[in-house]
């Protein structure tokens, strides 16, 4: 174990020096080293202890360049380190034969470059040497080079084609992305890829092999990829989906940080090793799921802990609120770090250490009660919690690591009892601090802000000064009633929405009553509640939203009241039973494919209100034998293709009489059988 904490001490550390010497390079960008001379063409070099000459800097103007391979009878060899940093007039630049490096950041910042020819005596290409290239769209690396670093075509967002000579004896390329000579190891992503489909040879994603691809939206592992390098897929911020083959063993430190498209990931049983802030940063992510056949890992509420659920490994970034079960004893070094989503967080009664910088930078976390459990507290624990106003510390805790609450708000607390360890550890560090019986201030709720009601079995979001959305359910079976009010730090607000995904694969659900103050149901709220029978909605709902009940195969009745002027698209596909649907009076639109595959569905009334009705609405509503259709609005152009594909073969639509032949010409169009009766 402390062979683990200090390797990972060791990580945090190189990480830190090296952004600590980017940032003093950036800085010096309008440095020049010494040069003995200057060319009149505007190129400063300095003679090279082997008789040729490295360029150190170009001060020209020319847009396209042709780099002198000699100057003054001296063969140029060497391209110096920032030798066109920032040159943004430049569009195509020739290295001459002859030269051999390219030192790092040479042509960082060259933003307009899109042409450069590198000749076959080079052999190594330095860091950074194309950073921010932006406008490059491929290059050609020689058979000569047997070493590019891995940061030398980062934020290269529009390089979609490194190609490799095939004579190469270390790299080559397939697709535009570079590996290995064997093809076992993916080496480097050009920034400009959307989608990446790696090669069946592949073994291992190397370190820093993706950083930064900000338009890559996909990639397809194949199995026999073991590890996953360090901070490999770091910053793909448009990275929405990747599924990790199942012989994964190993995903080194940061290998998804700052992925905030990245929503859930799933850990196969065959990883054994998992390091420091991997996920960290990623904001949409909601999930971590591990095989319960891993011997290593656990996950529960997508959360990742270890095998036996004692310590809390990572939480993910897009979580809002969470409560540590029962049995955990130790909140890992990190475990919530970055995690600016947060703002509710119930430790456990077994929980007795919070790691090393466990909660830092979680900016929107206000308060926090430590149990009587806990007996230390890890340096940086705390540490840029922007927001923290009030924690509470028991007397149990004898340990406080340093800087464990710096860069909180100037108005944190806490709160404690008298004589105890975290009294005096807040007066040594200049934190206010309260003592004795007087109980912590609570603080007026915010918009914005989410809190958990037991009773309700909800989680909730406030909206406005007296509204809250319904975002999360925390039951897991049996009947939900959603209430019309709920009370949260002494104050009552009106529950007024469902939101997104609220209910979403709760399977076990059976039935939900919306409270009176509800109108709007978000986008795939109940999605995949495969048991949910009956739904109650009320009378002052005005939408629904996209998928809103997608795929409830128990679902058997809906009624849907007069205010509702919208039903979105696929919001009642695939519900296999339902039989019965009721449409009120104040219905205007019916989303595509809101009732395709409804497959019990025998009968439906559409109101006299409505004006449109998406593509697919009914198909495949094979037992659907009688429609009546009251609006005189449909026309050509609202009726989506093969609105109607699919009801049952000899159906009968009763239409308004004066809308009979053009109905009969317009529906049949749209997928309604020759041997429809209209009447």
């Amino acid at each position: 174990m402390l062979a683990r904490k200090n390797k990972k001490i060791i990580y945090i550390i190189v990480s830190i020096c090296m952004l600590a010497y980017t940032g003093v390079l950036a800085m010096c960008r309008m440095d020049v080293r010494a040069a003995e001379q200057t060319t009149p063409d505007g190129y400063q070099y300095q003679d090279l202890e082997d008789g040729t000459v490295e360029i150190t800097r170009y001060t020209g103007s020319e847009a396209v360049l042709v780099i002198p391979g000699e100057i003054e009878g001296k063969q140029v060899t060497s391209i110096g380190e920032k030798a066109f940093y920032q040159c943004r007039g430049l569009v195509s630049v020739e290295i001459p034969s002859g030269v051999t490096r390219i030192e790092g950041y040479a042509f960082w910042g060259c933003s307009n470059l899109r042409n450069i020819k590198i000749p076959s005596t080079v052999t190594s290409i330095e860091s950074y040497t194309f950073y921010c290239c932006r406008s490059l769209p491929s290059i050609e690396i020689p058979s000569s080079v047997t070493h590019i670093d891995f940061s030398a075509f980062h934020d290269c967002g529009s390089l979609t084609n490194i190609k490799v000579d095939e004579n190469s004896l270390k790299y080559s390329s397939e697709d535009g992305v570079l590996y290995n000579k064997d093809k076992t190891e993916l080496i480097g992503c050009p920034g400009g890829k959307t989608s990446v489909v790696v090669p069946s040879s592949v073994t291992s994603i190397g370190d820093y092999a993706c950083y930064g691809c900000g338009n890559l939206t996909s990639i397809e592992l194949p199995v026999g990829v073991t590890s996953i390098g360090n901070s490999a897929f770091y910053w793909c911020d448009k990275l929405t989906d990747i599924e990790l083959p199942s012989t994964v063993e190993k995903i080194d430190s940061h290998a998804f940080y700052r992925c905030s498209s990245l929503t859930s990931i799933e850990i196969p049983a065959s990883v054994t090793s998992i390091w420091i802030m991997v996920f960290a940063d990623c904001s949409s992510l909601q999930s971590i799921n591990v095989d319960s056949a891993s011997s290593k890992y656990s996950s529960e509420d997508g959360i990742l802990y270890n095998k036996d659920k004692t310590e809390l490994i990572a939480c993910p970034g897009g979580k809002t609120s969470v409560v540590i079960p029962t049995g955990v004893t130790s909140i890992e070094d990190l475990a919530f770090s970055n995690c600016s989503n947060l703002t509710d967080i119930d430790i456990s009664s077994t929980v007795t250490k919070i790691g090393w910088n466990a909660f830092s930078e979680c900016k929107n976390l206000t308060s926090v009660k430590i149990p009587s459990s806990v007996t230390s507290i890890g340096k940086g624990a705390f540490s840029e919690c922007k927001n923290l106003t009030s924690i509470e510390i028991p007397s149990s805790v004898t340990s406080i690591g340093a800087d464990a609450f710096s860069d909180c708000s100037t108005e944190l607390t806490i709160h404690g009892e008298k004589g105890s360890y975290a009294e005096q550890y807040a007066k040594n560090v200049g934190i206010k601090v309260n003592v004795g019986t007087e109980t912590p201030p609570v603080a007026a709720p915010k918009i914005g802000e989410q809190f958990k009601d037991a009773k309700s079995k909800g989680q909730y979001k406030i909206t406005g000064k007296s509204t809250v959305s319904y975002i999360k359910t925390t039951a897991v079976s049996g009947r939900v009633t959603i209430p019309a009010t709920v009370t949260y730090k002494g104050k009552t607000f009106k529950v007024t929405a469902i939101y997104k995904g609220a209910f979403k694969n709760k399977t076990g659900i059976t039935a939900v009553t919306f409270g009176r103050n509800i109108t709007a149901v978000g986008s795939e709220a109940f999605s995949g509640c495969k048991k949910l029978k009956t739904v109650t909605l009320n009378k002052n709902l005005t939408k629904l939203g996209d998928k809103a009940f997608y795929n409830c195969k128990s679902l058997t009745e809906i009624k849907v009241g007069s205010n509702v002027k919208t039903i979105g698209k696929s919001a009642f596909a695939g519900c296999t039973s339902l039989k019965k649907v009721t449409l009120g009076t104040g219905l205007a639109t019916i989303g595509n494919g809101a009732f395709s595959k409804c497959t019990a569905l025998t009968a439906i009334t559409i109101p006299k209100n409505v004006k449109k009705i998406g593509k697919q609405t009914f198909y495949g509503c094979k037992k659907l034998k009688n429609i009546t259709i009251k609006t005189k609005k449909l026309t050509k152009s609202t009726v989506g293709s093969n609105a109607f594909k699919g009801i049952y073969s000899r159906a009968t639509i009763d239409v308004p009489n004066s809308k009979k032949a053009a109905y009969k010409k317009l529906l049949t169009s749209r997928g309604a059988g020759k041997n429809v009766k209209y009447k």
